[in-house]
C-alpha cells in the first residue's frame, strides 16, 4: 500500500497490537491469527480492543486513518508469514460490505501482492456451494473469503 504503517507490537506469537490515531482519538487495534479446523490454515482476525480485553471485529471506528490501518494489517501479515511461510491465512469481513472492501483492496494492490503471495478466494457458486479459486482481480466473481500464502 502507499501509506506508511503504524508501528506495532507482537504480544504473543500470533497476536499483534497497534494504535490507530485519528479524529476520534487513540484506538487500540488487534490483529490475531487463530487456528482453523484445517491444518496450517489460520484465520486472520482484526478489530478494536475493548476495555474487557475482548476484540470487537464489527466496530466501525471511523477514525479517518483506514489506509494507514490497512497498511499496518498488511505489514503484520508480511511479518507473520515471513516467520511462518508454510501457513495459509484466511480472512473475510465481519459483514458483506467489509468483505467487498477487502476485495477492492486486493484488486487495487494485486500487482504488488502477487509478487510475494499466492492469493486465492472462496467463490460463491450458488446454492450454498463454494470453491477455492485463484483470485482474479478483473473478474466479477462473488468472493466470500480470501486466502493468502507466501510463495
Amino acid at each position: 500500500m502507499q501509506s506508511q504503517p503504524y508501528s506495532y507490537d507482537r504480544k504473543y506469537s500470533t497476536r499483534y497490537t497497534f494504535i490507530s490515531k485519528g479524529k476520534k482519538g487513540v484506538i487500540v487495534k488487534i490483529v490475531e491469527f487463530t487456528p482453523t479446523s484445517v491444518k496450517n490454515v489460520l484465520n486472520l482476525g482484526f478489530g478494536d480492543l475493548l476495555s474487557d480485553g475482548s476484540v470487537d471485529d464489527t466496530a466501525n471506528s471511523n477514525n479517518g486513518d483506514i489506509i494507514k490501518v490497512l497498511a499496518t494489517v498488511i505489514s503484520i501479515v508480511e511479518d507473520f508469514t515471513a516467520e511462518y511461510p508454510d501457513i495459509k491465512i484466511v480472512f473475510a469481513g465481519s459483514t458483506v460490505r467489509r468483505t467487498e472492501l477487502y476485495h477492492r483492496i486486493l484488486k487495487m494492490y494485486y500487482t504488488g501482492f502477487k509478487k510475494e503471495f499466492i492469493i486465492t478466494a472462496l467463490k460463491d457458486d450458488g446454492n450454498e456451494s463454494y470453491s477455492e479459486v485463484l483470485f482474479e482481480p478483473g473478474s466479477n466473481n462473488k468472493y466470500v473469503a480470501f486466502f493468502i500464502k507466501r510463495k
